[in-house]
């Protein structure tokens, strides 16, 4: 899971709808309880007649018995600074033909003082045909920006955040077609220093209580929820938040999220089963009649998020997926990112001059193979001063 929040509405929509569609983006150095003493990789060393098949079969079986996982958790950048914690999951198959469920707690603690706690649910049931998440998050977050908003300005924040998330999907056609609902509820204040107070008042960044509803329409044809190496999935959806629903503020959200995957065809090493995997995501938020507190944040690696916002945003992203052994792999990724519309200072922004480029590259780890659940310890780099370490649990996408 990147952090489980970050510093303002913006960023908790967007680790809410990240954590809605399966991925759940945290930091550390990973480790699975109830693990083989013996490291995977000596074994596949060890062992010239190694079968990768015989021995994924056999994990899978192991892991089965084994249903808890628990990892510590860090992530590190110039904004937050360093962030420790620890994920706790229970994982298991609600039946023979749908991908493994997951409940979990996570929590972390940075060296800003900045605290986080999540209790999180990805459910899925009747061969795979219905899938329901669930998230409520809490949060209270000192941030530090070094050039906050482009103005050159030296800013520190203490955030307060408390959100709850649901997203419930059904299949209705065989291809791959699902539909459903989904809604959030976020309350949520920033405050600063007397002497900045007056310029997050003035920008706009004071906070909000805000509560919606919307629909998800989503075309699936991916093989693995978790790992996938082929296929693509489509999602198109929405928040309408509006104050009959309880909020203070009334406006609109869309989203469009296009995930690509294929496979390289034969694994490039024989300790490993698995092929290669080229993954292509592009995204897109458009906001309508938000507060400045609701506009798009550019949420590429490295860059923290709601340092900067604007009315819209999209990116481009690449991400390169090559095993090296059963457990073992190499990671590497680059994208662009692109404002438009207006942006928090109320200026007027294109991609001609607001473009935010971003790479990195990393290892991962298959903690639970057979959940597909694993771990991504990477670098990566932005322009300016964007850059931040992070371990993903799981694929960003």
């Amino acid at each position: 899971m990147r952090s489980i929040l970050r510093s303002d509405t913006t960023s908790v929509i967007g680790f809410t709808l990240c954590a809605l569609t399966g991925v759940l983006c945290l930091g550390a150095t990973a480790l699975s309880a109830e693990e083989s003493a013996a490291p995977a990789g000596e074994t596949l060393l060890a062992d010239p007649e190694y079968d990768p098949t015989a021995e994924s079969q056999a994990v899978s079986a192991g892991e089965a018995r084994k249903p808890w996982l628990i990892t510590p958790t860090l992530s590190a950048d110039p904004k937050l600074g360093a962030n420790v914690g620890a994920l706790v999951a229970y994982v298991k198959k609600l039946d023979t033909d749908s991908t493994p469920s997951m409940l979990g707690l996570s929590v972390s603690y940075s060296d800003t003082d900045s605290s986080t706690g999540a209790l999180f649910g990805q459910l899925y049931w009747g061969q795979d045909t219905r899938r329901l998440t669930l998230l409520l998050a809490s949060a209270e977050i000192n941030n530090e920006y070094d050039n906050f908003l482009g103005l050159g300005e030296s800013v520190e924040t203490q955030d307060s955040v408390h959100s709850l998330a649901f997203r419930y999907m059904q299949r209705f056609h065989p291809d791959g077609w699902f539909a459903g609902i989904q809604g959030l509820s976020t309350n949520y204040a920033v405050g600063a220093d007397d002497s900045l107070q007056g310029l997050i008042d003035q920008v706009g960044l004071s906070g909000f209580d805000a509560t919606g509803l919307g629909l998800v329409l989503e075309h699936d044809t991916i093989d693995n929820q978790r790992d996938p190496s082929d296929g693509h999935k489509l999602t198109l959806h929405n928040i309408a938040y509006r104050k009959t629903f309880g909020g203070e503020s009334s406006f609109d959200v869309g989203y469009l999220d296009l995930s690509w995957y294929t496979s390289l065809g034969k694994a490039w090493s024989s300790r490993t089963a698995r092929a290669p995997v080229i993954a292509v995501q592009v995204t897109a938020r458009v906001s309508d009649n938000a507060p400045a507190s609701g506009f798009s944040s550019v949420t590429l690696p490295s860059y923290t998020r709601g340092n900067y916002l604007s009315q819209h945003y999209s990116h481009l992203l690449i991400d390169g997926r090559f095993p090296i052994t059963q457990k073992f792999g190499l990671v590497a990724f680059g994208g662009v990112g692109c404002q438009f519309g207006v942006d928090i200072l109320n200026r007027d922004v294109s991609c001609d001059d607001a473009l935010f480029p971003a790479f990195g590259a990393g290892v991962s780890y298959m903690l639970k193979e057979e959940a597909s659940l694993l771990i991504r310890l990477e670098f990566a780099k932005g322009k300016s001063d964007n850059e931040a370490v992070y371990l993903r649990f799981g694929h960003s996408f």
